[in-house]
Parts: structure tokens; C-alpha cells; sequence
């Protein structure tokens, strides 16, 4: 797939390709899938991570997510210290606080002024055979924040290599020259 858009900036960038699998059985937090969007009514596919997995609990604050893996609060205490991430205790027990800007290129853009849905979420738990998909570039993506935890049979493929556009003017020149005929 081309990539069109910039929820996964700066992850994905428009105009990088990813190659998917679509026969894949395991599903992983950070996972880059491919779901159909429910609420699209031209039924495109989109790229998101999952953030989420079937049993574990999270909540959003001030643009913070929180992820209690498999709801359990002692596993996500051990988890973070064992990983060096930020732990939080709350009435609800620990969770780890933005896991995944350590590994992934997860943005926000501070000057952005964001509808409420993106900053404050309850404590919820994902349903069985269901996934809390995520944009990377928070501020700006259609994801469950809006629709919901994503069934499985939503998921399309998952993204296995991802083949990125040259990133600075030069590169893209020369290539532009070696396309043109001689």
C-alpha cells in the first residue's frame, strides 16, 4: 500500500509503501495493522497501531495514554520497571503512561487545538477478540479514540516491511533525472 495521509507521521509518511500479510495469526501491542474503517463510507483501508489487546484497560488524560496490560495491575507494575517505562499508580491501579513513545515515533502537535474525545477517555477495558487502534500522530488520526475498539474481523493485514520515500530534495532529484529518458 501507498501511504496517503498523516495520522501515522512520522512512522509512516505519505507516499512511503508498506508491504502487508494478510494471513497472520498473533496480533501484538505496537502492531501497525491495516483495519477497514466503520465509519468511512467509501470503505477504505487505514493503517493504525494497536495499542490495545483483548483484556487490557486504558485511559486517556491531557493526551496521555495509560495501558494496563491484561488488566492486570502487578504484571503492569513489573512490566514497566522491567522496561523502563513511566509507572502510575491511580485508584484503578498501575498503569504504564505513554508506553509506546519510547519504541515508536508517537508526536503530538501541542499547537493544535483538539476536541475533548482526544483528551479525556475513561477507564475502559477492550472486549474479547477486539483491538484499540491508535494513530501515531495522536492529534490528528480517525482512530478508536472515535470508533471504538476494532473486532478482529475488521483487520485486514499486517504491515511486515516498511519501504520509505527518500527523505531529503536531493535524493528525490536525482531520482526524478535517472527516470528520464536518455
Amino acid at each position: 500500500y501507498k501511504i496517503d495521509g498523516t495520522s501515522m507521521n512520522y512512522s509512516l509518511v505519505e507516499g512511503d509503501f508498506v508491504l502487508t500479510y494478510r494471513l497472520f495469526h498473533t496480533i501484538k501491542r505496537g502492531d501497525m495493522l491495516v483495519i477497514k474503517h466503520p465509519l468511512d463510507p467509501k470503505g477504505r483501508l487505514y493503517i493504525k497501531r494497536c495499542a490495545a489487546l483483548p483484556g487490557d484497560r486504558f485511559f486517556q488524560k491531557k493526551r496521555s495514554f495509560y495501558l494496563q496490560i491484561d488488566g492486570n495491575s502487578d504484571k503492569t507494575k513489573a512490566l514497566g520497571l522491567s522496561h523502563d517505562l513511566e509507572v502510575v499508580q491511580t485508584k484503578e491501579g498501575y498503569f504504564l503512561k505513554d508506553p509506546y513513545e519510547k519504541y515508536y515515533d508517537v508526536v503530538h502537535n501541542w499547537r493544535l487545538i483538539v476536541p475533548s474525545v482526544l483528551t479525556k477517555l475513561p477507564v475502559t477495558t477492550v472486549q474479547d477478540d477486539h483491538y484499540y487502534m491508535l494513530g501515531d500522530y495522536r492529534d490528528n488520526s480517525a482512530d478508536s479514540r472515535f470508533f471504538g475498539a476494532v473486532p478482529r474481523n475488521w483487520i485486514y493485514s499486517k504491515v511486515i516491511c516498511i519501504l520509505k520515500k527518500p527523505r531529503d530534495w536531493e535524493t528525490l532529484i536525482n531520482i526524478e533525472e535517472a527516470d528520464k529518458e536518455k
